[in-house]
């Protein structure tokens, strides 16, 4: 017992404490240091994603005039079936008579419209690229629903050029083809699609917004 007393009368309990409180003070500041780090990548994230939701709201407020036009076109297609005569033993050719006569002004005011849905998907395209450097939770359901949107812009795209050509070989088969594609293009189900990444879309961006 005399010996511990000794062995504790001994010791420098004053340079002991400050020791013991200095490792604490580091201690702290690591962990603050870490929590700094983690909130200063998450708004990072926050700010790209902010971006990112703008150009996307932007391009589905710019998508809706085109399918709307892309609609009023095909009714245009059916005004004109059967008064080809010429091409009256091909599908669709209500289309044929449509795109000879109207084609060439409608797609002028289509392609309009689609150039600057052009410039948002380039954005969207280029940020979407970007973003995997951020390591943000889940952005494989961005990617996804980014992926869609592009493929709708690539179907309206197509249908806006195909009516500007008035001078097609309407009896190749491949053209045919194309022309039955563009005649048979769903602008409801392009409507939904949209619709419907947007809110997939959304509920990623939601899913980080949560985390602040």
């Amino acid at each position: 017992m005399d010996q511990i007393i000794e062995f504790i009368s001994k010791q420098n309990w004053s340079a002991m404490l400050q020791g013991i409180g200095a490792i604490w003070i580091a201690i702290v500041a690591t962990v603050a240091l870490n929590q700094w780090k983690k909130q200063i990548k998450l708004q990072k994230q926050v700010d790209f994603v902010d971006l990112l939701t703008d150009e996307v709201h932007e391009f589905m407020l710019a998508a809706s005039p085109v399918v709307s036009a892309i609609k009023y076109t095909k009714i245009g297609f059916e005004s004109f079936s059967g008064t080809n005569r010429e091409y009256k033993d091909i599908k669709h050719n209500g289309a044929i008579s449509f795109i000879e006569k109207n084609g060439k002004e409608e797609s002028e005011k289509m392609v309009k419209q689609i150039d600057h849905l052009r410039k948002k998907i380039s954005k969207i395209r280029s940020l979407s690229t970007k973003g995997q450097m951020y390591g943000i939770h889940n952005y494989a359901q961005a990617k996804s629903s980014i992926e869609i949107i592009e493929h709708v812009y690539g179907q309206m795209e197509a249908f806006a050029y195909f009516i500007g050509n008035t001078h097609l070989n309407w009896l190749h088969p491949d053209v045919q083809n194309t022309l039955s594609a563009i005649a048979e293009m769903d602008e409801e189900l392009i409507s939904k699609n949209i619709a419907q990444q947007n809110l997939e879309y959304l509920k990623f961006a939601q899913g980080l917004y949560k985390k602040i």
